[in-house]
């Protein structure tokens, strides 16, 4: 399987495992009476960032691990480590604008987020032994 295909599987168990999490944060709120807009709207957009997040993630470990692959694994680990600042801030603004226009609820926004390492544990349950 080529790395476009890993890709691609692996976003779309990642993006299956956010939003059966979002499905179950809706549940909560409903529950608790309190979906409104803005959870559906913080939920959305937390689930949107935490996908693009992993996606980003994603294509520069690849990129990374073929730079390494070519000889050049300190241009690789650079990469990845400003990788990881750039997707850092880019989670940052999207949170603070989300925050700030009183539009989102913030704990539905964030919680998405918080289950990014927990579904991608779960994914590697779903990852093929040949890939």
């Amino acid at each position: 399987m080529n790395d476009k295909q890993q890709t691609r599987r692996e976003l779309l168990i990642f993006a299956l495992g956010e939003l059966i999490c979002l499905g179950l944060i809706y549940g909560a709120y409903a529950l608790l009476g309190k979906l409104d807009s803005k959870v559906l709207l913080g939920g959305a957009v937390g689930m949107v960032t935490a996908v693009l997040n992993y996606f980003l993630m994603a294509v520069t470990v690849y990129a990374a691990a073929a730079k390494a692959e070519a000889g050049d694994p300190v241009r690789a680990k650079r990469m990845v480590s400003l990788s990881m600042l750039g997707r850092f801030a880019l989670m940052v603004a999207i949170l603070v604008i989300g925050a700030k226009s009183g539009q989102c609820d913030v704990i539905a926004m964030v919680i998405p987020l918080l289950l990014f390492r927990v579904l991608i544990f779960v994914g590697e349950f779903f990852r093929r032994k040949d890939g």
